[in-house]
């Protein structure tokens, strides 16, 4: 018995041992949690008892350059859901299924946000803009499934509707690519962003800090009362250089021209400030933001980001004319006094090259030959010139380059000449592609924009502005407002004598020529019409113009463009002509 209670004396004093050595370890433990992490552990459970509820704040404004509010904000009822404490995925399909019916959407996108809310444990809205009669239909399921709730936020208006919707843009939600992006940034999940036009452009400056309320809730997602309220900060207004009327007046005549598709761009060719900037077919960006999914799709569905007036590229047909006329005049290849016979065509070897008057012009000089827009005329004059010449001043104009206007999608064109041939696979050059240029046909390609700043350029005889939209921005946070300085990006150094020519061709075009239609009794008119083949289908309409009042410097030049809408002088120069109208406050 002796040597058993020796045998056993080290075993028992082993097993105190480890008893105290725990006991250590557990009251170490104890003290970290208790002590050391108090208030870390303190906060995670005040965490698990509130939810913020986020309000987005409203935006920053847009006005035109009179003050006419172009994108505003409106009250809305938001519906969203408030994720419970250890919600399991499975429990959400019943709630996605009831609210379906009520709000108009597929129950496997609600499963689908909802499940997407857990995952990030985060309250996330399930719809925007609610009518009442809904709001009243969503109170009585409130009842039935905690975490649903409704909050009143800011919502983006568009008072004018579809008016200028490619350059203004919209607003919508995030696709998982702009969350990756923007989730360092202070987004949330469902923040909804400028997805197009200005409102994308101006993302940063436009977008408020959104306020909302920290609610104590119990396990069940069950608000039960506010604990702090965080109010919003609103964006910073922008202030653009665009006249309403003037948009107003370009997005109508577009919209009921014969093919409801083209391009306007006016600008004031003292600075290059855009005064209207148009594309057909347009959208109304209201429609967007609905609460109804139906409509939403079928505005989506029928959704043209495409921007005609930046991003499309059409032969400039008759409206490169006058380029043709400078650089042969300022290089003395052409004689202003030289008569040409147009018989309706021009026989180049083999090649027949008609003019679009069929029974020709008959005799035409400098004057009548822009006056009247013979090709003929024109075919000789371009030959006379050389293709070389013609290349040189089309890349002087700005041609074949970006104006690099701040807006996403903007294309070069295309410039067509002997030198750009050359850089091809095809390195020859003929008469006939000389004959096809001289009258804006063959490759070369240019966009609405650029032929905008060619209009100005001409207007002020020679500066090339860089096209601009802003005029200030009032920055919402104590910062100094930024004002917009013209950029020039060129000049056009044409003699006197030249640019004389050319303006009193022009000048003739609309008093007695093809461009009749745009005559402004008492105001200084000068234009040049277009219709350019189309491979693709009818010949596509434009028209070139700027005005002043008399004795004064022109205020406006104006393009228009109507896709497959035939002649220029009967269907884009009428636009044009409401367009100028109402740049100087005056109606038909």
């Amino acid at each position: 018995m002796i040597q058993n209670h020796h045998l056993l004396l080290p075993r028992l004093n082993l097993l105190w041992a480890l008893i105290y050595g725990s006991s250590a370890i557990m009251g170490l433990r104890l003290v970290e949690l208790q002590i050391l992490h108090k208030g870390e552990y303190r906060m995670e459970a005040e965490r698990n008892r509130t939810q913020m509820i986020y309000q987005t704040a409203p935006r920053g404004r847009i006005y035109d350059r009179n003050g006419v509010a172009l994108a505003s904000n409106q009250p809305a009822f938001s519906l969203i859901y408030l994720p419970a404490e250890g919600k399991a995925l499975a429990d959400l399909k019943p709630l996605a299924e009831d609210l379906a019916g009520q709000i108009n959407q597929a129950s496997a996108t609600l499963l689908e946000t909802l499940q997407q809310a857990v995952s990030e444990k985060t309250a996330i809205r399930l719809a925007e803009n609610l009518p009442s009669r809904t709001m009243f239909r969503l109170s009585e399921l409130k009842t039935i499934y905690p975490g649903v709730d409704l909050i009143v936020e800011a919502r983006r208006y568009y008072p004018l509707g579809r008016f200028a919707s490619h350059l203004i843009g919209y607003t919508g939600k995030m696709d998982s690519r702009s969350w990756k992006e923007l989730k360092s940034k202070g987004y949330r999940v469902d923040s909804r962003i400028g997805k197009m036009g200005l409102e994308s452009v101006f993302e940063r400056q436009l977008r408020g800090i959104d306020g909302g309320v920290r609610m104590e809730v119990d396990a069940q997602g069950r608000l039960k009362r506010i604990l702090e309220r965080i109010f919003w900060e609103p964006g910073s207004n922008i202030y653009l250089t665009l006249d309403a009327n003037v948009q107003k007046a370009a997005d109508e005549g577009l919209r009921k021209s014969a093919t409801n598709r083209g391009a306007v761009v006016a600008l004031d060719p003292r600075n290059g400030a855009i005064l209207a900037l148009s594309s057909a077919p347009d959208f109304d960006p209201n429609a967007l933001l609905s609460s109804d999914p139906k409509l939403v799709k079928e505005t989506f569905a029928g959704l043209t980001e495409f921007n005609h007036a930046i991003a499309g590229t059409y032969s400039p047909g008759s409206i490169f004319k006058p380029i043709v006329g400078a650089a042969g005049l300022n290089e003395a290849r052409i004689d202003p006094q030289e008569i040409v016979f147009c018989p309706g065509y021009f026989e180049l070897g083999k090649r027949i090259f008609l003019c679009w008057e069929h029974k020709g012009h008959k005799k035409m000089s400098w004057f009548p030959g822009l006056t009247q827009s013979c090709d003929v005329y024109f075919y000789h004059m371009g030959l006379k010139t050389g293709g070389a010449l013609i290349e040189k001043y089309a890349k002087l104009f700005g041609l074949g380059v970006k104006t690099n206007i701040a807006l996403k999608g903007e294309k070069s064109g295309n410039i067509f000449g002997p030198e750009s041939r050359a850089k091809s696979s095809r390195s020859w050059w003929y008469d006939g592609d000389t004959v096809n240029l001289s009258i804006g046909q063959g490759e070369l390609l240019v966009t609405p924009i650029q032929m905008a700043v060619v209009a100005s350029a001409i207007a002020n005889r020679g500066t090339l502005w860089r096209p601009h939209y802003t005029d200030r921005i009032e920055y919402a946070r104590e910062r100094a407002e930024y004002k917009q300085q013209p950029e020039k990006m060129g000049s056009i150094p044409l003699k006197d004598e030249t640019w004389n020519n050319v303006q009193e061709a022009m000048l003739l075009a609309v008093s007695s020529g093809t461009a009749r239609q745009a005559a402004i009794p008492g105001l200084d008119v000068r234009g040049k019409t277009g219709s350019a083949q189309n491979p693709s289908g009818d010949d596509h309409a434009w028209f070139m113009a700027y005005a002043a009042k008399p004795g004064e410097l022109p205020s406006i030049a104006v393009v228009v463009l109507v896709e497959n809408g035939g002649k220029g002088s009967s269907v884009a120069a009428p636009i044009a002509k409401e367009v100028i109208l109402a740049a100087f406050g005056r109606t038909l």
